[in-house]
């Protein structure tokens, strides 16, 4: 197949030219990316961290700052010079300017890897079309040659018609197994960087100390003051009944005590009916 392929190529066959440079652009493709993400990108983040704690938690700024500086100017590094320098000038603003920088820092990871994919797709595509277009010249060929000849022309045209597909799958499995191997180091950085993001918020956005009554307590206060005043309400309530009992007590004993101390009143009728009496 080697042969084959290199034989194609000498000859100039357009379909494995093209081939050819798009392996050589996936290629290049992998390792910029690999240089990127593995090397520039990427660092000692729990060195780094510790060290950040550190002079954060000695109130040092400066020794973060300077920190950051010789970590580098891109990744994590980058994200905390920008919290400090937030934190140095508004501490308010420190939430904003990570969450800024870090959405402006992670595309770049994941930068030209969608790429990749792209490229297995086109390289099989074009191994699948110089296949079928060795195979149709192989069959028009043949037509002016002699019955001897057709044979062996048959078996070397379709031999070497499968060139452009054989070199189509191994650029694209080959690009396919690349992009696989730079998503993962990028997926590895990135949940570097949102844990250092969740240290930097711990460790430099000023709490938010807001005072407020839960509501289990809000109701069971609620019903104690609404208790308390029916209560009231109730010894109020009883209070006035007692007072008016006693008063209604007291205007009966007044009203006998009057009609005790009456004087008997006697009527005409009876002061005839004595007098009759006595005649």
């Amino acid at each position: 197949m080697w042969a084959e392929l290199a034989l194609s190529f000498k000859q100039g066959n357009t379909y494995v030219l093209a081939l050819f440079g798009i392996g050589f652009i996936s290629a290049m493709i992998f390792f910029e990316r690999f240089v990127m993400v593995q090397f520039v990108y990427n660092l000692n983040f729990d060195r780094f961290l510790l060290n950040i704690r550190r002079a954060i938690a000695a109130e040092d700024l400066d020794r973060a700052v300077s920190l950051c500086k010789n970590a580098g100017r891109t990744s994590l590094p980058l994200i905390a010079l920008k919290a400090l320098e937030a934190a140095e000038s508004d501490p308010t603003t420190v939430r904003g300017a990570i969450e800024e920088e870090t959405i402006h820092f992670l595309p770049r990871l994941e930068a030209r890897l969608t790429l990749l994919p792209a490229l297995a797709t086109l390289a099989m595509m074009i191994g699948v079309l110089g296949t079928l277009e060795g195979i149709w010249s192989t069959f028009h060929s043949i037509d002016v040659l002699d019955s001897a000849k057709k044979q062996a022309t048959i078996a070397k045209g379709l031999a070497g018609s499968l060139n452009p597909m054989a070199m189509g799958i191994l650029i694209s499995a080959l690009t396919i197994c690349a992009q696989q191997i730079l998503r993962g180091y990028a997926l590895r950085v990135i949940e570097r960087v949102h844990l250092g993001v969740s240290v930097l918020n711990n460790l430099l956005v000023p709490s938010e100390s807001t005072a407020f009554v839960p509501i289990a307590a809000a109701g069971m206060g609620g019903g104690m003051g609404g208790g308390t005043t029916g209560s009231m309400s109730g010894a109020g309530f009883g209070a006035g009944g007692a007072n008016g009992g006693a008063d209604s007590g007291k205007g009966a004993e007044n009203a006998s005590g009057a009609t005790t101390n009456a004087t008997p009143v006697v009527t005409a009728s009876e002061d005839i009916k004595d007098e009759e009496e006595i005649i």
